[in-house]
Formats: structure tokens, sequence, C-alpha cells
């Protein structure tokens, strides 16, 4: 469960400051909360779904099943947490 978001994190933020570099694209305030946030979002999210998995394997199920039935089951969750702070973090975009 630590793994995961371990690996993810780090990577995510090298593949962003990589294409930032490509396009031009400098580091001020604004871009440097929008990683803050993005990189909670990947951590929120996924503590989401780590949690209905473990669930899910407390129940009885094998790992696989636990993974894909889990993921199935929260993945409308997830994408209206994520619209929904998205939806508060607006007026952020407007500084």
């Amino acid at each position: 469960a630590t793994l995961i978001p371990s690996v993810a994190v780090p990577l995510s933020l090298i593949g962003t400051f990589g294409v930032m570099y490509l396009l031009g694209f400098s580091l001020n305030n604004l871009s440097l909360m929008a990683l803050t946030i993005a990189t909670g979002f990947v951590i929120d999210d996924a503590i989401v779904v780590v949690e209905n998995i473990s669930r899910r394997l407390e129940e009885g199920e094998s790992p696989m099943q636990a993974a894909l039935k889990g993921s199935q089951q929260i993945g409308f969750t997830i994408i209206s947490l994520t619209f929904s702070l998205i939806a508060v973090l607006i007026p952020l975009l407007f500084m």
C-alpha cells in the first residue's frame, strides 16, 4: 500500500518537471501550488482505493479479485471527489 504512492508521486513529479522544461514553463508560486495540489490528489485518491481494496481483502476475496472489484467499485467516487476538489480550488486559478 505504501509502495504504490511512493513510486507514483516521484515519477509523476519528475515527468511534470520534464514536460514543463520542454514547453519552456517557469517555476513560479502558482505552478508550485498546482504541483502541490496535484500531488495531494494522487495521494488522496490512492488512499481511498487502497482502503476499499483492503476492506475487500478482509472480507475474504483473493488479492486479484479484490483489486479489480475494489477499483471498479470506487471509480465513480474518485472521479466525483476529484471534480469537487477542483471546483473548490478554482478560485486559486484566478490569483
